[in-house]
């Protein structure tokens, strides 16, 4: 054995070497399990991965059918009115939307896009895999997620076949998935892949939409330059090119300086994708762009005519249901109704929408003293000195057009700009305060006409008050809020009495609700049509607190509010108007539509059908309906609002001659003014106020309801006038309007006010079967002021029929001793007089004397019982073992009469 150093040394290198040995073996075994089980694991992985992706393509759209849906079919489409007669033909001019074919787009719109948006767009498959690795980078860099790395062809999948956003990774998938189909089944019709790739040029700048709802580069030509796409220049391709990408950020007009900046790197790049020369590039950043756009408001204003408000609303219901119905995205749906062929039956009544209009052309039947027309000013002005792009805007309120104009001059002046500095200006004047009006036929649901606005329409799908503008409806919502569930659902009728007093109501926070009446005067008690026809808020608040203003607003949405939240609106002030969401003026029209129409709900419709461009039904439009209210709650409602028209705080809404039933409505400081009301024919709702909301009371707060009256005098000019039909299950019965229930003989006809008795309708089985518990029959010594005895001589006792409140009808917390600040407060039995007697007459003891008076069997003097007693009935006999609660401990005196309520 080799026991040397040498002998060690070789041993030792041995026993490391097969030591290596080891260790390689083991960690190849390792390293092969752990290649082994990565393997496994993204086998595994990717077959789920797969699987996920094969599940999403499977649910993405098909797009067999894009070309039929992208691409018009050419012809205008033509909207009728409700005989048939042809009333807007929707030309390509107004419909912001003109198809170009590829050969009529102009070169350099082509590539100023492709350059921007798109750079490999002629060499990809319709899905660029470097630009969107290029886009994740970017994206986590800059930890924004702004770039999307979507091809052009994509964009054309997402505007044209992707209608529900979905999932975003999911909608991206799929996304990417269709463009590649796309482009294989447009190359796959025999024309190769660059009649695919024109294809898809054309749909884009086609669809696109580029700003001042201009979609595709034609309309955005006449919209900016007032030229065709194909008389664009390099810098006017440019700049049209950089709005697609986010429109309002880039908009030439409001957004100069941003869109300058885009549409130099768009130069840039055309420059450096070697489709423009040098020369072209220094000749477009040079071109003065902005100063063509200078006058573009005044151009737009010569040369289109704008849709009315009721076309406008036609166009956006159409194109929703579309949407909805037929699953088209967005640009299909006004693609094909600006040039799809369509035939659109409107329900609209020309005749109706001219006398409608004619009212409201006429400022002075708004204000007959001229001098409340004024404007709120919006204006823009864009400058460029050097190289400085400056965007100024200013906005306010003036007396008068005149007005406004000056202080443009004055504003110029100031910010001291030469007229070749200014690179873009407008001016647009709204006259203040606004109105709107929707009419409708409440039978089926048909909008027969509207008004969007005061003055002049400037533009095309423009803001439109009647459906669109939220406001608070004051005391409008006070019947249906509040006063049509509690008929409907919680035993009230029209002769339930409130007590109209102050109230404080304890919120959930810990604070009190405290509302007042608009006159500050306080009724006491008070029926519940007397508290709708005086539109008094004490009333409609307490009903709400009583039946809860949940069951309130259930109610409301059963009426066509959907749009309302519980939260912010189903609270105490709902029925004065005080909710947070607020409501327009059709949603109020349809909503007394239902109570005039029995109470059955139709959906508001301004179309009944379309025809496509051979004559088949695309859509035929049934209105929603449903039973909101009984018929029985309906004509309570109804019959109540006559008397607002008749006699209460809507008179001046009266037309001569026809039966109106309608609510007035305003809001706090005067903000909003409305009234809405119903024929046996029609419903109509109007809104008077300003934009931004502020204080009317300098106008006549009856404005409004002269309006209105003066249209639907117009309107049923030669209608023969109706009553409005008495239901079924209604009955009419004598009742005490101090208390809601019977009337007792010789008592509540007695009242020094005179009689209460008053008739009033009753849905069967609510009508009252107990007599009035309000009314007391006393007899007071005129000497001493206090309830007279047997000993008060007869000359000197005076009888009186009084009230005395009932326990529920006492504010919560209220000192019975202090009297309520009410009108009726003269006439009750105060609390001072309760349990106390004639002391100037007769012997005075502890125990009160015997009152015969009140007790015909009594042993008293008959005679003076006889001429003190009362044949009226006993409407509840009082237990007079018990203790009078209001006499500190004594006893009641002996034999009460039997009808002095004031000890119930």
């Amino acid at each position: 054995m080799n026991f040397g150093k040498q002998g060690r040394k070789k041993q030792k290198e041995q026993l490391h070497s097969k030591a290596k040995k080891t260790t390689n073996l083991i960690n190849s075994v390792v390293l092969k399990v752990i290649v082994f089980a990565v393997v496994i694991v993204g086998v595994l992985g990717g077959a789920a991965a797969i699987g996920v992706y094969k599940a999403i393509i499977d649910k993405a759209p098909s797009i067999d059918n894009i070309l039929e849906t992208v691409v018009p079919v050419g012809y205008a489409s033509i909207i009728y009115d409700q005989n048939g007669n042809e009333i807007q033909k929707l030309s390509a001019a107004n419909a912001n939307r003109i198809y170009l074919e590829y050969e009529q787009i102009p070169q350099c719109m082509i590539d100023a896009v492709v350059a921007v948006e798109d750079e490999r767009f002629w060499r990809h498959n319709g899905f660029d895999m470097y630009a969107f690795m290029r886009a994740i980078v970017a994206n986590i860099k800059s930890r924004s997620f702004s770039e999307g790395g979507s091809t052009l062809t994509q964009q054309v999948v997402k505007m044209n076949v992707l209608k529900d956003p979905g999932k975003k990774i999911e909608r991206k998938l799929q996304e990417q998935y269709l463009a590649v189909q796309l482009e294989k089944k447009l190359a796959e019709d025999g024309r190769g892949k660059e009649y695919a790739k024109k294809k898809i040029l054309e749909l884009y700048l086609n669809s696109a939409p580029f700003g001042k709802n201009s979609n595709g580069v034609q309309t955005a030509a006449q919209t900016y330059f007032n030229k065709n796409a194909w008389e664009l220049t390099i810098a006017e391709a440019a700049c049209i090119a950089g709005v697609a990408n986010a429109p309002s950020r880039y908009d030439p007009i409001s957004k100069p300086e941003n869109n300058r900046e885009r549409q130099q790197r768009i130069l840039k790049k055309m420059l450096e994708q070697k489709y423009i020369t040098q020369a072209e590039y220094d000749q477009a950043i040079n071109e003065d762009v902005y100063g063509n756009i200078r006058s573009i408001n005044q151009q737009l204003a010569g040369n289109m005519s704008n849709y009315t408000y009721f076309v406008d609303e036609v166009i956006l219901r159409l194109a929703e249901d579309l949407q909805i119905q037929k699953n088209y995205t967005e640009a299909q749906a006004y693609r094909l109704i600006h040039s799809g062929g369509l035939s659109i039956y409107v329900t609209q009544d020309l005749s109706i929408q001219k006398k409608l209009d004619d009212v409201y052309a006429d400022d002075k039947n708004f204000f007959p003293n001229g001098n409340h027309n004024e404007v709120k000013l919006m204006y823009s002005l864009s400058t460029k000195r050097g190289e400085e792009v400056t965007h100024h805007y200013k906005e306010g309120e003036f007396k008068d057009k005149a007005a406004a104009e000056a202080f443009i001059v004055q504003y110029k002046q100031e910010l001291g700009f030469a007229e070749s500095e200014i690179l873009a200006e407008k001016a647009v004047y709204v006259p203040q305060p606004q109105s709107a009006m929707v009419i409708m036929d409440y039978h089926t649901g048909e909008v027969k006409a509207l008004t969007g606005g005061r003055g002049d329409k400037s533009g095309n799908l423009t803001f439109n008050r009647a459906t669109q503008a939220q406001r608070q409806p004051g005391s409008t919502f006070k019947p249906v809020a509040a006063y049509a569930a509690a008929l409907d659902a919680k035993g009230y009728t029209l002769a339930t009495t409130i007590n109209d007093a102050p109230v404080a109501i304890k919120l959930p926070n810990g604070q009190s609700y405290t509302p007042k009446n608009w006159n500050k005067v306080y009724k006491g008690l008070t029926t519940v049509r007397e508290a709708i026809a005086q539109s008094m808020n004490i009333i409609a608040v307490r009903t709400i607190a009583d039946i809860t203003p949940e069951l309130g607003f259930e109610y409301l949405k059963k009426l066509g509010f959907s749009k309302l939240q519980a939260e912010g609106d189903a609270v105490y002030a709902m029925p004065l108007g005080g909710i947070r969401t607020g409501v327009t003026p059709l949603e109020m029209t349809a909503a007394y539509g239902a109570i005039a129409n029995k109470g059955v709900y139709i959906e508001p419709i301004f179309y009944t059908k379309v025809l496509d461009d051979k004559g088949n039904v695309l859509i035929d439009k049934t209105p929603e309906s449903h039973q909101a209210i009984k018929e029985t709650t309906a004509f309570l409602l109804t019959d109540a609002m006559l008397d607002v028209v008749r006699k209460g705080t809507g008179t001046t809404a009266a037309v001569k001659g026809m039966t109106i039933s309608g609510k007035t409505g305003t809001t706090q400081d005067s903000n909003d003014l409305w009234f809405v009301g119903y024929s046996p024919y029609y419903a109509a709702a109007i809104w008077l106020g300003y934009d931004q909301p502020k204080s009317m009371n300098h106008i006549s707060q009856s404005t409004h309801n002269l309006i209105w009256a003066k249209v639907m005098a117009a309107v049923h000019e030669g209608l023969p006038n109706k009553s409005f039909e008495v239901p079924a299950g209604i009955v009419r019965r004598p009742v005490c309007a101090e208390s809601g229930l019977m009337p007792v003989e010789d008592l509540c006809n007695l009242d020094e006010r005179g009689s209460t008795v008053i008739e009033e309708y009753f849905a069967v089985g609510t009508e009252p079967t107990e007599p009035c518990d309000v009314h007391k029959a006393v007899e007071i010594c005129s000497v001493s002021g206090l309830f007279a005895t047997e000993f008060c001589p007869p000359e000197l006792v005076q009888k009186k029929v009084m009230i005395q409140r009932r326990e529920k009808d006492m504010p919560s917390g209220w000192d019975p001793s202090v009297p309520l600040p009410v009108a009726d407060a003269a006439y009750e039995i105060p609390f001072s007089m309760i349990g106390e007697y004639c002391t100037v007459h007769g012997p005075h003891t502890n125990e009160q004397p015997d009152n015969g008076f009140f007790d015909p069997d009594s042993s008293g003097d008959n005679n003076r019982n006889n001429e003190r007693n009362h044949s009226e009935p006993n409407p509840k006999e009082p237990n007079s073992s018990e203790t009078n609660p209001n006499t500190s401990g004594q006893e009641k005196p002996k034999n009460p009469k039997p009808d002095s309520g004031f000890f119930d």
